[in-house]
């Protein structure tokens, strides 16, 4: 069986979907599968790339269109290479500033019903629409009004046989404009090195079992977090329970990292920022915190790939987000991330052994992929 994922762009490191879906098409391979990706909008590129990208020791098979180049030029070259392979699936990977600066990929979906001409069609939507939280600006929900639009082109012209999304929440807004959707888990893009499978077993005690209480932050910080009042209450657990507290700052974390550090500074708590490390790095930087904290919105915190990372690295995360609400009500029942409020980390961190653990390895997603597309005999 022939696959080939559609995505904006894929530059290694610099474009999460992208990174996904490298590795996701390398397990696959591993599977038996033969597989490849068009990242049909990349601006990493300035001419058109036919190549491979090595990831877990596969060279993957890559065709990465420039955004620069003319979008019917772009889509000409993309018909072309598809009917060269002629694949009997085409995934395409949604997000809409992946196709469009503006997030509002006008005729994507013509374009696409044109590609897939005569295969099926699988979409994983990665991301829906700005403006659906409580207390979005005008501007930002007229804009997501025209993104569920769009969508709802896509689902009707390509009229997919698949369609996955990895939050209960987008599965809701799904099935709210009339569409069924499945939940695919998302994995982390930082393996689990073998070696540290010991470490972690050793280290994931109960709190008071360690004189350690180190927090992880790994990747982007959002703003408008609680951690003043955050840093605070660890820092009273910490003296409380002669422990030694740390935040350890990992990857790319943007602007907020510089606020984060002023707050460490004023309540003289120590701090480390290691910055961008190898994947390997990485992998033991996780292994060996106590804690993993995310700025993501708790209800999106199932699309967040810093937290399938601190999964796999079997740390309990907390969420330290600002509030954001939407008037979707979501059947959900456990959450494998701790959502920290004003006045609540005591009785958190008391009770974190008891969080839903989650442990998605590539190859389970990959092999749920695969059965969900009815591919047998994995």
């Amino acid at each position: 069986m022939k696959v080939i994922f559609i995505c904006g762009s894929v530059d290694p490191g610099r474009d999460g979907v992208g990174d996904y879906t490298r590795r996701l098409c390398a397990t696959l391979y591993k599977l038996g599968i033969t597989v490849g990706i068009l990242a049909i909008n990349d601006g990493s590129v300035s001419k058109p790339e036919e190549t491979t990208q090595n990831e877990d020791g596969v060279n993957v098979e890559v065709y990465r269109l420039p955004n620069i180049l003319a979008q019917k030029k772009r889509y000409k070259l993309a018909y072309s290479w598809i009917d060269k392979i002629d694949p009997n699936w085409l995934s395409l990977q949604y997000v809409p500033y992946s196709f469009s600066q503006k997030g509002i990929p006008i005729g994507i979906s013509s374009k696409l019903l044109k590609l897939g001409k005569g295969r099926k069609w699988h979409i994983m939507f990665h991301e829906l629409a700005i403006g659906i939280e409580v207390g979005a600006s005008i501007k930002d929900i007229l804009i997501g009004k025209v993104q569920i639009q769009i969508i709802r082109s896509l689902l009707q012209k390509l009229k997919p046989s698949i369609v996955h999304t990895q939050t209960h929440l987008y599965r809701q807004i799904l099935d709210d404009i009339g569409f069924n959707s499945s939940y695919l888990p998302l994995f982390s893009n930082i393996p689990r090195e073998n070696k540290i499978d010991s470490i972690i077993s050793d280290k994931k005690k109960l709190i008071h079992k360690s004189k350690n209480l180190n927090f992880l932050v790994f990747g982007g910080i959002q703003p408008n977090s609680p951690i003043d009042s955050f840093i605070m209450e660890a820092k009273n657990f910490a003296s409380t329970n002669n422990l030694s507290m740390k935040m350890i700052f990992v990857g790319r974390n943007g602007k907020e990292l510089t606020n984060w550090s002023i707050i460490c500074k004023k309540n003289s708590v120590n701090f480390e920022i290691l910055g961008e490390k190898p994947r390997k790095e990485i992998s033991y930087i996780l292994s060996d915190a106590n804690y993993g904290i995310s700025t993501t919105p708790f209800i999106l915190s199932e699309k967040s790939g810093s937290v399938a990372a601190m999964h796999l690295h079997s740390l309990p995360v907390i969420c330290v987000a600002r509030d954001w609400v939407v008037k979707v009500k979501i059947n959900k029942n456990n959450s494998s991330v701790m959502n920290y409020q004003v006045g609540n980390f005591d009785n958190m961190i008391n009770n974190s052994q008891a969080i839903h653990k989650i442990d998605n390895t590539v190859t389970q997603v990959a092999k749920l992929f695969l059965n969900s597309l009815n591919v047998k005999n994995l």
